[in-house]
């Protein structure tokens, strides 16, 4: 829920589920705030103490979500370097007025809200999809498992990674599950281009790939 109310407001998201992932996460991409969401089983603290120790997110803004009654939580994070914390329920509209006093309003360009790669193009903020200009309806499983293919194209993606990106944490999703998604993703796009753009990479996953560069 808090995803796509940052993307609909123009911030881009992603997931972390433990301390090595949000670090990594550092590596590979431009990370410009953190979101800590805080439960009374997980530590935080921790967390934000090393991302405060981290030259690569050191300065960066780290946000928590605690629940009311969380004092001892609060004083935790306070110690760690939290910049600042909501109680939940909190109006998402605090958030993201902190969010655009730290980072400046997110940029809507059309570059920034649009995917294409061999004939598939993406509009995120209306989730628009079309292949060859036309138009192609995806539910909401596709359409963030293509999104993911589409911010990385040609890389081989695992059935792992894409039950993490496309599926709750709490629901339990096996690989044949995943199959038979990019099965559909698969239908939608041959009827135009005629071939498979989604190849299948044996005990790797699957990678997205304009068959005709290949071919080049």
């Amino acid at each position: 829920m808090l995803s796509h109310i940052l993307e609909v407001d123009g911030f881009s998201s992603t997931l972390a589920s433990t301390d090595d992932e949000t670090l990594e996460l550092a590596e590979a991409t431009t990370v410009q705030a953190w979101i800590l969401d805080c439960r009374a089983a997980n530590q935080m603290a921790v967390t934000c103490g090393r991302l405060r120790q981290d030259p690569r997110t050191e300065s960066l803004p780290v946000i928590a979500l605690i629940a009311p009654d969380a004092q001892n939580q609060h004083i935790g994070l306070l110690k760690a370097g939290i910049d600042e914390c909501f109680v939940r329920p909190t109006a998402p509209a605090k958030l993201l007025i902190y969010l655009r006093s730290r980072l400046g309003n997110p940029v809507r360009s059309e570059a920034g809200l649009s995917l294409s790669y061999g004939g598939i193009e993406m509009q995120i903020d209306t989730h628009h999809v079309r292949c060859k200009g036309e138009e192609i309806l995806l539910g909401p499983i596709e359409f963030k498992l293509l999104r993911y293919m589409l911010e990385n194209p040609e890389k081989v993606i695992s059935r792992e990674e894409l039950i993490k990106i496309a599926w709750p944490r709490n629901v339990f999703v096996g690989p044949r599950t995943v199959d038979v998604h990019i099965s559909r993703l698969r239908r939608c796009f041959r009827q135009f281009l005629h071939a498979d753009v989604i190849r299948t990479v044996r005990l790797g996953g699957y990678a997205l790939e304009d068959q005709s560069l290949a071919r080049s």
